[in-house]
């Protein structure tokens, strides 16, 4: 059945909104977001006969709801919780590949943790890179001059130029873009590393923007940029339902920059990818993500809980692949740690392009 990638995620998205309960809900479902022309219908119906016209509506059953504060974590067919994945060096086919659908709670933010994030809200726009605006202000000396300005107050000194207006183009900040990694391997470090975005968020709101991902990606940075930071977790749980589950950062990324909305925001950015880095499987996709990504962004930085280890060697295959387009990798795995790491972006935006691996070496 051709059907184009916008009409699959509508019909995802109806079926998460609301589950259907019996087999002929599931068709109306299907043939209201999938078909796009009545030529179809035919083959449609034959398709779906021969899929679930036998009986199947029992195994579509409404799942119990789920209070905020459960993690809902992913099981193997026996109903055991399935451990989060092991971040250790290898070639990286140890990380999860299954896909998760359900809201987990980031837990309420206790005063030591408030304290650090205060210290971030200062941090992050006093170590952001910045650039000339196009706008141009005026001011009391410079290297242009303002005619208009100027011919404005020679008018009163009857047409005598008896004093100079110049004007400047004032610096601002540039836009930072936060890719956090969500999957099981980091189930321990997520709750954090929002509280680190949501601290970006509140510091430059108008120039974050913050997306997460583990199996898919999603774009967080309405729900977490709530004043509260409790709130703003909660919001993003309602948002995020990959979470604790696999790990696919190199499909994540491409669907990143397949986006034309998306792909304006890393033009020109500063981009932070926060994740372990272990990929599922064949480590292509995510390494020449990575490599177009550092080729878009004004600087490609990676924070990596591993790293934050002094032991720690980017080893795996996704790792080592991608260190070569990185301008630095640093470990962050809590606000502390990512405190420091913001208080370093000042010296990589002056050091050279990629020259994470010059670092490791």
């Amino acid at each position: 059945m051709p059907g184009a990638p916008a009409k699959q995620a509508d019909f995802f998205r109806a079926i998460a909104g609301a589950v259907p309960h019996d087999v002929a809900r599931l068709y109306w479902y299907a043939r209201v977001t999938l078909l796009g022309d009545v030529a179809d219908l035919a083959a449609f119906d034959r398709v779906f006969e021969q899929w679930f016209g036998r009986g199947l509506g029992a195994a579509l059953v409404v799942p119990p709801p789920v209070r905020d504060s459960e993690v809902r974590s992913p099981r193997d067919g026996a109903g055991r919780e399935l451990p989060a994945s092991d971040a250790r060096p290898g070639s990286g086919i140890a990380a999860s590949a299954l896909a998760t659908a359900g809201r987990r709670g980031f837990g309420r933010t206790d005063p030591r943790q408030r304290d650090l994030m205060r210290l971030l809200r200062d941090a992050w726009p006093a170590n952001l890179p910045t650039l000339p605006s196009r706008r141009r202000r005026p001011s009391r000396s410079g290297r242009e001059l303002d005619m208009r300005r100027t011919w404005q107050r020679a008018r009163r000194n009857d047409g005598e130029i008896a004093e100079l207006r110049w004007t400047t183009r004032p610096r601002r900040t540039r836009r930072l873009l936060l890719l956090v990694d969500v999957s099981g391997s980091l189930r321990q470090h997520t709750p954090e590393l929002l509280r680190l975005a949501h601290a970006a968020l509140r510091g430059v709101p108008e120039r974050t923007e913050v997306f997460t991902f583990g199996t898919r990606l999603t774009r967080v940075t309405g729900a977490l940029s709530g004043a509260r930071v409790d709130r703003a977790l909660h919001a993003v749980s309602g948002a995020v339902h990959d979470a604790d589950g696999g790990t696919a950062i190199g499909a994540a990324m491409r669907r990143f920059l397949d986006n034309p909305r998306y792909l304006a925001l890393a033009r020109g950015a500063l981009v932070v990818v926060i994740s372990d880095g272990l990929e599922r499987g064949d480590c292509t996709a995510m390494i020449r993500s990575t490599e177009r990504l550092s080729r878009l962004a004004y600087r490609l930085i990676w924070w990596s809980p591993l790293a934050c280890s002094p032991t720690y060697r980017p080893v795996t295959r996704g790792m080592a692949g991608v260190l070569r387009h990185l301008d630095h990798l640093g470990g962050v795995r809590d606000l502390a740690s990512g405190l420091a790491e913001v208080g370093r972006i000042p010296s990589v935006a002056a050091g050279p392009r990629r020259s994470a691996h010059l670092r490791r070496e």
